[in-house]
């Protein structure tokens, strides 16, 4: 009675090695041209051990059903399970044969891997053959059949070998049924934990990313996993938020964002200085009481912004860290009703302040104490144009963890050893570092807040920060230093139900021996402006920034800022700020034609430019 689940482990493991025996051979056989330089064995094996894990996602898909007839059969043996397996070895080898040559020989043209935005092309074969010749056609669908030929034929051996595994006496005793049930459930429960994952978000395909080059991330990837991931992220931007024409549309933002000017303040007496940039989780304004917050949380950031510069008036682009870290790096603000860093084939084609400061020799590194897998930010780093990554999996395991990954004051210590190497080797640097600490649940190991959960979280992550800036600012390496410190977003917008205009309220801190200026800068700006303003403190254009504006500049001369929620926006001015609920499409708080007419430009412009990524 216990065969079928025998059946479905060795029919598990048969799938896992046709991935890991053919589809990935053929893939890197046919696709190595496409990477820039020699493959060696330790590439190879890298490639094995990361892409392993949507192998065994796969391998519990083509699993499910197998397992789902068999347990039948050994309860209900009234039908064959010869023709059933049979039927479904030969579609499953079909689908498969299709997915992983169409994935090999589509990658040499199109540098991703195959997603649902093949079946666009596939509405007109005629335009979807029409770059290839008869005979390269002909030659694809011939491998094709090979290979689903090949995962027929060890499957139906298996299915026909396992056979007396699967096969009962005929009816059982009731105590038979309860242990086929039992089995049953747990095999389901494991096929799901393989399928989902077992950390806190669901697995995604950057669950395999590991390498700054895409070729080797691509060939990890398992195309079946990239595929069935894709149609659940339905590409929500073309025709999206449509209210005005282009020319219309072109002129009420033109003003809002000037894509050259000169600064009018110059903040650094270097323009080629090292950068930190510290992306602190949640750090609202409320917790920084030079900003109107709580007197007695941030009190690092209050007493280091009397030595730096402080952006008083910065509002974030968002309500989540995907969106946060692609309105830092990309200047691209968030999106209400999806988010760009699940397009892993648009990231690449979004500007990058890290890529471009790569350009001009930077070494580029993205630090975080978690997992990177987790809304795809791997994806988004090395897309960006980090080199190395670093997190959770690199740190020792000895180091002090929450639910979300290693402390901030090791990964402060972390970065500070990481600078000190970086600076005696003379190479210019940027490094993109992401807090965890002040996150729910806000355990924490430190107590000066005791009554004060969430406030002393902060205060932790605050203390971790002033002790690095003390320490770093003995060291040679701080004289050519600056370090930004920003949020990826306010706090929990729950607890702000009055208004998002307080939620979305963050302070930008700069310091360093890097900074010529101190002081405060009272300018309304968004946290999409800070790629153009400190490029324009280096001296380097940004115009291809379209989002992001140098608020510095002699050009900027209305400021605003725009923020998103789930499907509606807030947009502020001088006068005031006013929010709007797409759904609706009405303004739910301090109506403004003028302020509701820019903001719905934005939205029409965003989306129009994320469709034509």
């Amino acid at each position: 009675m216990i065969g079928f689940i025998l059946f479905t482990a060795i029919y598990f493991v048969y799938c896992t090695l046709f991935f890991c025996l053919v589809q990935k051979p053929f893939f890197g056989l046919y696709n190595r041209k496409s990477n820039p330089g020699e493959i060696s064995i330790r590439d190879i094996a890298d490639v094995y051990t990361h892409g392993i894990a949507s192998d065994f996602i796969i391998a519990s898909y083509l699993t499910a059903l197998p397992l789902i007839i068999t347990a039948v059969h050994t309860m209900l043996p009234v039908f064959n399970t010869a023709i059933a397996l049979t039927i479904y070895n030969v579609l499953a080898a079909l689908i498969i044969g299709l997915i992983s040559v169409s994935d090999t020989i589509l990658y040499k043209f199109w540098n991703y891997k195959l997603d649902s935005s093949v079946f666009a092309y596939l509405r007109s074969l005629k335009g979807a053959f029409a770059s290839v010749s008869g005979l390269y056609v002909a030659g694809g669908f011939s491998v094709v059949f090979l290979c689903s030929v090949i995962f027929f034929t060890g499957a139906e051996i298996l299915s026909i070998k396992c056979s007396r595994l699967i096969d009962t006496n005929g009816w059982m005793e009731w105590w038979g049924y309860l242990i086929v049930v039992i089995l049953f459930a747990a095999a389901v429960g494991i096929l799901f934990a393989t399928i989902r994952g077992l950390k806190i978000r669901p697995n995604n395909p950057s669950v395999v990313y590991y390498s700054k080059i895409p070729f080797y991330n691509h060939w990890a990837l398992n195309p079946a996993y990239n595929l069935i991931y894709s149609l659940g992220t339905k590409d929500d931007f073309k025709d999206k938020f449509r209210f005005f024409d282009t020319k219309e549309c072109e002129s009420i933002l033109s003003p809002l964002f000037p894509v050259t000017g000169t600064p009018t303040k110059k903040l650094l007496r270097t323009t080629r200085p090292n950068i930190l940039l510290i992306v602190w989780e949640s750090l609202g304004a409320e917790f920084v009481h030079s900003l109107g917050g709580k007197p007695d949380v941030a009190v690092n950031v209050d007493r280091i912004a009397n030595e730096g510069v402080m952006f008083t008036r910065c509002t974030a682009s968002s309500f989540r860290t995907d969106r946060g870290l692609v309105a830092l790096l990309s200047g691209l603000p968030g999106q209400p009703t999806t988010s760009v860093i699940r397009y892993t084939r648009k990231l690449p084609n979004l500007p990058a302040l890290p890529r471009r400061l790569k350009a001009e020799g930077y070494m580029t590194t993205a630090i975080h104490g978690g997992e990177l897998t987790i809304m795809h930010k791997s994806d988004y780093y090395l897309a960006s144009g980090h080199d190395r990554l670093v997190s959770q999996k690199d740190i020792p395991s000895s180091a002090p963890t929450c639910k979300w990954g290693v402390h901030d004051g090791y990964m402060f210590d972390f970065v500070y050893d990481d600078i000190i190497k970086k600076t005696e080797s003379g190479e210019r640097w940027f490094t993109t570092f992401q807090t965890l600490s002040s996150h729910e649940p806000f355990n924490v190991p430190y107590d000066r807040l005791p009554d004060d959960e969430v406030g002393n979280s902060f205060a932790y992550t605050d203390h971790c920060f002033g002790e690095f800036i003390d320490k770093l600012k003995k060291t040679p390496a701080w004289d050519d230093t600056l370090i930004v410190c920003i949020a990826d977003h306010g706090f929990n917008a729950s607890h702000h139900p009055q208004s998002r205009s307080r939620y979305a309220h963050i302070p930008i801190l700069l310091v360093g021996g890097a900074l010529a200026y101190k002081g405060r800068i009272d300018t309304i700006m968004c946290q999409t402006d800070l790629a153009a303003t400190l490029l324009g403190q280096m001296n380097m254009p940004h115009n291809d920034f379209p989002f992001s504006r140098d608020v510095l500049a002699d050009t900027y001369t209305e400021p605003s800022s725009f923020h998103t929620y789930i499907n509606g926006f807030m947009y502020s001015d001088q006068r005031g700020h006013t929010i709007v609920d797409n759904v609706s499409d009405e303004a739910i708080e301090n109506p403004d034609p003028d302020r509701e007419r820019k903001g719905r430009a934005i939205l029409q412009k965003l989306y129009e430019y994320i469709s034509n990524l």
